[in-house]
């Protein structure tokens, strides 16, 4: 696969920015400041960075920068933080391929387009449909009746049971399994065992969803699981049956959406962070790490802690936690003053709930 190359013209074009210096001049890549060689990029995120690099190094910052340091060249941008993902994405290699690997197994009722990828050793069941431009890069599974919108990728080992269906441009990480059974149990009574509830719906995500490596998302019980469009998932999360995922979230390492749980759009799940079953997260809201919503937040809420509450009620009720000891110690010295002599009988309960010193 032939190395991209792109010109401070090319870079400046795609990101908005303005090239300064010479234009045409090629750029081989983009590193970062500690580690840029000539002819490379690198992104400096203030004005008042000018870190001592040789000649033939390109910047990526803000115009007050080449402002203050004349002589350097690169690319002016007004916010160099927000554009950087677009210059990466100028340097980003990704093969595409058409056809279908010998080692692949395609069932004949099938919708495969002659544009999209069936990588080695992938299998793809019956009435499964796969757009142009997809690229099943290999040991990819695909259901009976999976729908793979146009130009998305699904990395080897991924798991894509009955009746999920992508929009385009998504991409699903190594190892995620979408489309299990989710966990639908009534308890048993009087000893009988529990009881498993089919699980007749589907998965559905919407345009430009990524889904990380290990994550699952179990189908509905009757409707499909939704996922939004351009809602992004991190590595090892699971999102149960049932619950409906808005546009633009983000949903950050470990964490755990309970069924039939709802999250309004541009929500953000920090890591580790969980939803309790029915739980209403309102629109731009965010569950710090760790916290666990049991109940509905507001929309643009931040809430932490468990069971989740405002964060900054939150942060006052640790802040009053970690002053306890030295609380007690204090009601314990106004208990000698106030009862002289009741605090020497051993084991005997004082006003502050302690057991009296010896």
């Amino acid at each position: 696969m032939e190395k991209k190359q792109r010109t401070l013209n090319d870079i400046a074009t795609a990101t908005g920015g303005k090239a300064v210096g010479g234009g045409e001049n090629p750029v081989a890549g983009v590193a970062s400041p500690g580690r840029v060689r000539p002819g490379e990029i690198c992104a400096l995120w203030k004005d008042g960075e000018a870190p001592d690099l040789p000649g033939g190094v390109f910047f990526f910052a803000a115009p007050g920068f080449f402002a203050a340091s004349p002589g350097r060249f690169g690319v002016a941008v007004e916010d160099p933080r927000r554009a950087f993902p677009l210059l990466l994405s100028l340097f980003e290699e990704r093969e595409r391929r058409s056809g279908i690997h010998p080692s692949a197994v395609v069932d004949p009722g099938a919708s495969v387009s002659p544009l999209a990828w069936i990588g080695p050793l992938s299998v793809v069941e019956e009435g499964a449909v796969v757009e142009e431009g997809v690229q099943l890069r290999g040991r990819v599974f695909l259901g009976k009746g999976c729908f793979v919108g146009a130009h998305s990728v699904i990395e080897p080992g991924a798991v894509l049971l009955e009746s999920v269906r992508t929009g385009r441009n998504c991409l699903i990480h190594a190892g995620a399994v979408l489309g299990c059974d989710g966990f639908g149990i009534l308890p048993g009574e009087e000893g009988a065992p529990p009881r498993k509830i089919p699980q007749l719906g589907g998965v559905l995500l919407g345009d430009g969803v990524e889904i990380g490596a290990c994550t699952t998302i179990d189908r509905g019980t009757l409707d499909d699981t939704e996922i939004g469009s351009f809602t992004k998932v991190d590595d090892h999360v699971h999102i149960a049956h049932n619950a409906k995922i808005g546009r633009g979230c983000i949903l950050v390492a470990m964490t755990g959406i309970a069924g039939s749980a709802v999250l309004e759009d541009n929500v953000t799940m920090a890591a580790r962070s969980g939803a309790a079953d029915h739980v209403r997260i309102g629109r731009g809201a965010t569950v710090a790490a760790y916290g666990g919503a049991t109940k509905d937040v507001p929309p643009k809420g931040v809430v932490s802690g468990f069971p989740a509450r405002d964060h900054g009620e939150n942060f006052r009720i640790q802040a009053a936690l970690r002053r306890l000891p030295d609380l007690l110690g204090r009601v314990k010295r106004l208990e000698r003053r106030i009862l002289p002599g009741k605090d020497a009988s051993p084991g005997k309960k004082s006003l502050s709930g302690e057991g009296t010193e010896e």
